[in-house]
């Protein structure tokens, strides 16, 4: 190991264990102490809400609470860390829900809201927080898809995919992957854009882990890290 890899290492340890120790409580525990004057924005978006709940574990685990709650740690830090920040979801509801609309079309809406909270910046990064399903109870850990339509899609992913692995769980061998064109949002969003699927609920002892709110603090603040060195702030 070079000199400068020891260093960035160091460095991206000791952020995580800053990190750590800040992320407490909920989402408004602690208010950003710094903010940065770039126009960049990070879109922070915490997949489903509402009538539509996402992935359930065998012990009842919900995907969109946890979502929700790492979403909300992730941009208490990046927020502390100078990056200006937005989130898609703030709370438990879906985005544009209408009770006498069909499920359907209240999907189609949902994702339609997020879809203009992204177009409405004028350079924003899209990280979308999810969490993963399988048949087969073997599967496990966090992996990290990138959009193909910005070429830097890719190198924040890999970034992602590595701090998530460094900082919460070194066995996972994990690689960041291109999106399938057919998830909507990767598909149409021009700007940088990944979808962070946090673990696998149907592997026993990885819903155990995200069942836990420390969990949730130690992947945001892994996928804080990862961004801040995508932006070279680490």
């Amino acid at each position: 190991m070079d000199r400068q890899t020891g260093k960035r290492i160091m460095l991206g340890a000791a952020l995580l264990a800053a990190a750590l120790s800040l992320c407490v409580g909920g989402g408004n525990a602690v208010q950003a102490v710094m903010r940065g004057n770039a126009v960049r924005t990070l879109v922070i978006d915490a997949g489903h809400g509402g009538f539509d709940g996402g992935a359930t574990g065998a012990n009842g685990t919900s995907e969109q609470d946890i979502n929700l709650s790492i979403a909300q740690r992730v941009q208490l830090l990046a927020a502390f860390f100078g990056v200006q920040t937005a989130m898609t979801r703030t709370d438990e509801n879906a985005l544009n829900y209408d009770p006498s609309h069909p499920i359907r079309q209240n999907k189609v809406a949902d994702i339609k809201a997020r879809e203009k909270i992204v177009q409405r910046l004028a350079d924003p990064i899209f990280l979308s927080i999810h969490l993963n399903k399988f048949s087969d109870a073997q599967y496990h850990g966090a992996q990290v898809f990138y959009s193909s339509n910005h070429a830097d899609g890719k190198r924040l992913a890999e970034l992602l995919q590595a701090s998530l692995a460094e900082g919460c769980d070194p066995e996972n061998t994990r690689q960041a992957k291109q999106a399938e064109r057919t998830i909507y949002l990767m598909k149409q969003l021009e700007c940088p854009a990944v979808i962070v699927e946090c673990g696998f609920l149907s592997n026993p002892s990885e819903e155990r882990r995200l069942a836990d709110t420390e969990y949730h603090k130690k992947l945001a603040a892994s996928i804080v890290v990862g961004y801040l060195r995508y932006e070279g702030s680490l």
